[in-house]
């Protein structure tokens, strides 16, 4: 085999790959934006994000008018309504979609990969693919998308617990189907000092926008205690 593509392809990389990061840096300097801004702004500064959600795709749900439709909904599997839960460690809180069907976003498993990816390394260009290719692959969706996470595809949900005192005394939002506080969201719910209700707010995404018919959907709310 020729050296000369080999060679050719070695300088022509990263040299395209500093041009265009250069480029990159100039434009997001000239748009105002600096590393720790986000689209969510300072309202939703105190949001713990988990499970691969992004602030672009809760910005999208809280935009958008709740559905009436208790089977796409959650129903919590723990805590019980009215449980008094151990203030000595923090409880996994678990819920499921009361639908036996789960949705995810059509087009959603394309919308991850990149054309020609080499199997098992989602994102890779295939084996002899063209610098352009590895070019692509390297500042393609996943880089741009650097500053707030790689947009979500899929159900994520939001988690909103209040007091009769303090409405949004915590709030979470994830992908996952269960929350545990980490030791500063549990003391903050331990000072809570009565009976916390906690709601979830859900809705299935594509590109960090929620999907025709995709929500948001009202789950059932919980209410338990913490006892000393």
């Amino acid at each position: 085999m020729s050296r000369t593509p080999i060679l050719h392809r070695a300088i022509l990389v990263p040299a395209l790959a500093a041009l265009a990061s250069a480029a990159m840096y100039v434009g997001a300097c000239g748009h105002g934006h600096d590393h720790d801004d986000t689209s969510a702004g300072p309202e939703l500064a105190d949001v713990i994000f988990e499970g691969g959600a992004t602030d672009e795709a809760l910005v999208a749900l809280l935009a958008a008018d709740p559905k009436d439709e208790p089977s796409q909904g959650t129903v919590f599997d723990a805590p019980e309504d009215g449980a008094a839960v151990p203030g000595d460690a923090a409880p996994a809180l678990t819920f499921h979609v009361a639908g036996a069907a789960r949705w995810t976003a059509p087009g959603a498993a394309p919308a991850l990969g990149f054309a020609g990816a080499r199997p098992g390394v989602p994102g890779a260009p295939a084996a002899g693919a063209s610098p352009w290719a590895e070019l692509g692959a390297l500042l393609g969706p996943v880089r741009a998308a650097r500053a707030h996470g790689m947009p979500i595809n899929g159900r994520a949900y939001f988690l909103v617990f209040s007091t009769a005192e303090r409405e949004g005394l915590l709030r979470v939002f994830t992908m996952k189907l269960s929350y545990t506080p980490d030791a500063a969201a549990w003391d903050k719910l331990r000072a809570a000092g009565g009976p916390i209700t906690v709601s979830v707010l859900n809705a299935v995404f594509e590109n960090n926008r929620i999907v025709q018919g995709g929500g948001p959907f009202a789950g059932e709310p919980v209410t338990f205690s913490v006892a000393p």
